[in-house]
């Protein structure tokens, strides 16, 4: 009996399949290192165009961080709004509820309530800046009483009207919103507003109590509110500058600019006028000075 010697068909079969496997997983590395150097590549473009950015002038990085210059109110090109702004403009030298120069190029008139939140952050945030245009001469602010927002609301315009009479309104002004919550609606006494007049200077507290109740001043402030409302003035702050309007709130830097533009128009209206001054057709106003003006 002879022994046969063993099949070598699994043999080559096995080997047959090892570098079947071998050579699988060779193109499984060498796809692998393909797609791991696209990621590199990918990766170092993006630190690349990051660092690029990074050492960009500062002036283009500026340029498209750059704040847009604030634009000025529109004119009035309606003449008959713009007559009953020129009447609301009364540059009034008695006027105790006004500052700045009679004859200041831009008049703001700023119809107002002392429980408004809004004016409140008016008085606190805005009319500081204005202020400054005020002591150069370029600005006269007049103030109206649009006393509505409360129930105590007229009792404070009664007390501004108070100061007023002893030369201490914007003083009082200043001390009762810098107390006033810029959120809120204070409500006030007669006790609250003897206090405010008290740390605005006002000398004859006494007097100031009586002229605050007093019918006369109690008429004048209801008054006041009627003849905003019959002008169609409904919301506080409401501000007149120059020959334009603003209804509501606006930050210092607009409220500034818009200034700015009135007085160059006024300027340039107050040399149209001396132009035509010399021809002898000189016209009696200015547009750039309201009619009513006295």
């Amino acid at each position: 009996m002879s022994v046969q010697p063993p099949s070598s068909t699994p043999t080559q079969t096995q080997s047959k399949t090892n570098r079947a496997t071998v050579i699988t997983l060779v193109v499984i590395a060498v796809i692998l290192a393909v797609l791991a150097a696209v990621l590199l590549q990918n990766v170092a473009s993006r630190r690349h165009q990051a660092a690029a950015a990074s050492q960009a002038p500062a002036s283009s990085s500026d340029s498209a961080a750059a704040v847009p210059e604030p634009v000025p109110a529109p004119p009035v090109a309606d003449q008959q709004t713009l007559e009953l702004i020129h009447s609301e403009i009364h540059r009034d030298p008695a006027d105790g509820q006004a500052k700045g120069k009679v004859d200041a190029p831009v008049v703001m008139v700023i119809y107002s309530d002392f429980a408004c939140p809004f004016c409140t952050q008016f008085a606190q945030n805005v009319e500081p800046e204005l202020n400054k245009l005020v002591k150069e001469g370029t600005l006269r602010i007049e103030w109206r009483d649009l006393a509505q927002i409360s129930e105590t609301s007229p009792l404070a315009a009664q007390a501004g009207r108070a100061a007023a009479k002893q030369g201490k309104f914007w003083e009082f002004h200043d001390a009762v919103y810098a107390a006033a919550d810029p959120k809120g609606h204070p409500a006030y006494t007669e006790d609250s507003l003897v206090d405010f007049a008290k740390k605005a200077g006002v000398a004859d507290l006494s007097k100031f109590r009586a002229d605050m109740t007093a019918a006369e001043t109690v008429k004048a402030v209801s008054e006041s509110t009627q003849h905003v409302h019959s002008i169609g003035i409904q919301g506080t702050p409401f501000m007149i500058v120059g020959e334009t309007y603003i209804n509501g709130y606006k930050d210092a830097d607009y409220m500034t600019a818009v200034v700015k533009s009135q007085a160059a128009k006024a300027k340039e209206a107050k040399g149209a006028q001396g132009a035509q001054g010399t021809t002898g057709s000189a016209s009696p106003t200015s547009p750039a000075a309201p009619a009513s003006a006295h």
